[in-house]
């Protein structure tokens, strides 16, 4: 490949990745976007279509209103000019049968009959107050004791009823099972509102209409509202594969788009919300993918409108724009290398000389070193350093570029070989470390004891030692040990102090004698001067007896299946491999039944958290007294669950090893 080939691409690539970029960072947002404009859509789409419901109903309250106040008008009209009438009559005529008669034909749509004079049922009733307070209109279903909806009886009302009447409305009559209104006018009244008739004798013109005919014409424009609703609904653009629902609070769909059978089971809490607060919003997930649901709450007709739309659909439009950003980019990265290739070749005619040296550079194998000679070669005597123009300048960077490569690929290569040497010899280290250490864990468990240990090292290799093996004589030795430093000289310092130790224990030397001839021998061959703080012991399962000798070590902590806790607080002298010539002292303890001896290192009470402090004593004290129930194993990981809980994410800052010698007896319910 040509190096002007390799620029075009180079200028290519880079407006690819940058548009590449571009649409990266910009899509989350985009489909964000156009979803949460879709979603608005589909809201705005729930509300229109909730708005055009709400509003036939408001149109119906409004033309119920209308119809009853026009109505009360036309009855108070008519019910006046009928009291107009009356007193015409008795003014002019005096009392006769001829008066009763026009007066009667005055009332002649009294007692049920109906009003020739209206499209209105209503009829117009002459009684006097007495007769209501007694009797109530029976003619019209109301008895005397018979309140309206503002608990009055018509006792209260003709009690102080005013010149121009007063209108009343009971809820039923006795008649019928339907509202009925009526208007109260004082016949006897005069300008004053003061009766001359006398008491009980006043006259009182009722009139009487049952509102259900009213309101005939209203509930018809409701139903064909309601109808057009319903036949508009069918015929709504929505969403493929969505649902359009309008349900009842029986659980009916009085019309529907779409099947609600996979998703009534998952819309039961947007109900309930939608009924509390007129509007629910959430995502349910389906056999065919999670739906936007949005139900609203028609309070008015006790409906619930029900919308859902499958979120691949709302995201379609989002991602229909990436694709043609997509296609555009690739577009603009076409005629941008093409563009390039044309300046490029024009630019690029005087490097034709490079060419070959290129090529020679890039079948360059920098693993080989006659290869990286070979380019060292031709960048100091083929290429022309000498000239004096772009290429000159060019040939100069070019040589000194790859006499920096050269040097680089060959400092690389050494570092690269530098390091997996050590990196192996750290892998076998560490196997080798491990190999030495017994895996206590998988050994079966014998009568009358039971031993487990666990091993943290902080990096590939740790100092930290633990063994426990049985003598000649059926004793079992327990070792546990802690050399200073860490890596590579403390897994050395610790195998040869774990060797030593082995050799003593096995060689018959009770703890103290073996410490003291360890301890000559680490000292002898310490030029480091490092150390190791050990503790050894001899425990006999017969006659329960433990022989310990405790070199500087973390004292050990017996714990019994109560939880009850004691520490072996003699030391047998400093620590082991410092300094010459020191006789350790040898001490004896009883590992009663059901009491376990828990050695550690002073990593597991040294571990920080952040805010650097230790993890302590007294929390190891407390971990052990509430897990000591358990069989060894279970001990370590529970302290150490604890330690990784306390230390948090503050790396290890030291090796942990725990070895804990447990005699069963009672202890877990174990037969001694």
């Amino acid at each position: 490949m040509t190096l002007r080939t390799k620029l075009s691409l180079s200028v290519g690539c880079a407006i690819a990745l940058s548009i590449a970029l571009t649409l990266f960072l910009t899509w989350q947002r985009v489909s964000d976007y156009v979803l949460f404009m879709e979603e608005k859509h589909f809201a705005s789409l729930a509300e229109t279509m909730e708005h055009n419901l709400q509003s036939s109903y408001r149109e119906y309250l409004s033309s119920k209103v209308r119809t009853v106040l026009s109505t009360k008008q036309q009855m108070r009209s008519m019910t006046l000019d009928a009291r107009n009438d009356l007193q015409v009559l008795e003014q002019h005529l005096p009392p006769s049968e001829q008066r009763r008669q026009l007066g009667m034909a005055l009332m002649s749509n009294h007692d049920g009959e109906r009003a020739s004079q209206t499209t209105e049922n209503f009829s117009i009733l002459l009684t006097t107050v007495g007769d209501l307070r007694l009797l109530g209109i029976p003619a019209m279903g109301i008895d005397a004791q018979m309140r309206n909806v503002k608990q009055q009886t018509c006792a209260d009302i003709v009690l102080n009823l005013p010149k121009d009447g007063e209108f009343a409305l009971w809820s039923n009559s006795k008649h019928k099972d339907e509202p009925i209104l009526l208007f109260f006018l004082p016949v006897d009244a005069d300008a004053t509102g003061v009766s001359h008739a006398p008491l009980g004798m006043d006259r009182v013109l009722v009139s009487g209409l049952l509102l259900t005919s009213l309101f005939q014409e209203a509930d018809s424009l409701l139903r064909h509202r309601i109808d057009t609703a319903k036949q508009n609904f069918e015929h709504i653009p929505f969403y493929g594969k969505g649902l359009l629902m309008i349900r009842d609070t029986k659980g009916e769909a009085l019309v529907q788009r779409g099947d609600a059978h996979s998703f009534e089971e998952n819309l039961g809490p947007l109900y309930a919300v939608a009924r509390s607060q007129d509007h629910a919003k959430g995502r349910i997930e389906t056999e065919q993918g999670e739906y936007l649901c949005h139900i609203a709450w028609i309070d008015a007709y006790n409906w619930y409108l029900v919308m859902a739309a499958p979120l691949n659909v709302l995201r379609t439009p989002s991602s229909q724009l990436i694709s043609r950003l997509l296609m555009l980019g690739l577009v603009i990265v076409l005629a941008s290398t093409l563009f390039t290739i044309f300046m490029v070749m024009r630019a690029m005619r005087p490097l034709h000389q490079l060419r070959d040296w290129t090529n020679e550079l890039a079948a360059v194998d920098p693993s080989s070193t006659s290869s990286l000679d070979a380019l060292e070669n031709m960048l100091s005597q083929r290429l022309n350093l000498k000239r004096r123009d772009e290429l000159g300048d060019l040939a100069r960077s070019f040589a000194s570029m790859g006499r920096e490569l050269v040097s680089n690929i060959r400092s690389s290569m050494a570092a690269m070989t530098v390091q997996k040497r050590i990196e192996g010899e750290l892998n076998a280290a560490k196997d080798i470390q491990m190999g030495i250490l017994p895996d206590l864990n998988a050994a079966p468990p014998e009568p009358g004891f039971s031993v487990a240990a666990f091993l943290e090292p902080a990096r590939e290799v740790g100092g930290d030692l633990y063994d426990c093996f049985t003598l000649d004589d059926g004793r079992k030795a327990i070792v546990l040990g802690d050399v200073s430093g860490k890596g590579v000289p403390a897994a050395l310092f610790m195998t040869m102090s774990l060797t030593l130790t082995r050799y003593a224990l096995r060689s018959g030397l009770d703890p103290a004698q073996a410490m003291t001839q360890v301890n000559t021998l680490l000292e002898e061959h310490n030029p480091g001067n490092m150390f190791v703080t050990l503790f050894l012991a001899v425990y006999d399962p017969a006659t329960k007896e433990l022989l310990y000798a405790n070199g500087g070590h973390c004292l050990p902590f017996i714990v019994d299946a109560r939880g009850h806790l004691r520490q072996l607080e003699n030391l047998s002298g400093p620590l082991v491999g410092a300094m010459p010539c020191i006789d350790y002292l040898l001490f004896k303890d009883i590992l009663a039944d059901g009491e376990s001896c828990f050695l550690y290192t002073d990593g597991l009470t040294e571990a920080m958290n952040a805010d650097k402090e230790l993890y302590g004593e007294k929390r190891l004290a407390a971990c052990l007294a509430a897990h000591a129930d358990v069989d060894p194993h279970s001990l370590h990981k529970a302290v150490f669950a604890d330690i990784c809980a306390f230390r948090g994410h503050e790396p290890p800052s030291d090796d942990i090893a725990m070895l804990t010698a447990c005699r069963p007896g009672t202890r877990n319910g174990d037969a001694a």
